[in-house]
């Protein structure tokens, strides 16, 4: 049975700690990250959110957010 993108992002925070929107695109083609963080979150995993500012391609200012698992992925 295929694993479920909620899954995918779970085991990528797991294994990596941190995931933000352009790498759930670009690795896994998921592009509803927020909903997925949030549906973990409702699931106790204590997941923190962390703005970082960064430049566009065309050099302009922007912020994204990086989602980090904390407590070793353990539920609280």
């Amino acid at each position: 049975m295929a694993m479920t993108q909620k899954q995918i992002i779970l085991i990528h925070l797991q294994k990596k700690g941190s995931i933000d929107s352009m790498s759930a695109i670009v690795k896994y083609g998921i592009t509803r990250l927020a909903s997925y963080i949030c549906q973990l979150k409702n699931q106790g995993y204590f997941i923190e959110s962390e703005r970082k500012k960064v430049r566009t391609r065309q050099g302009a200012k922007t912020s994204i957010t990086v989602y980090k698992l904390k407590n070793n992925g353990e539920r609280y």
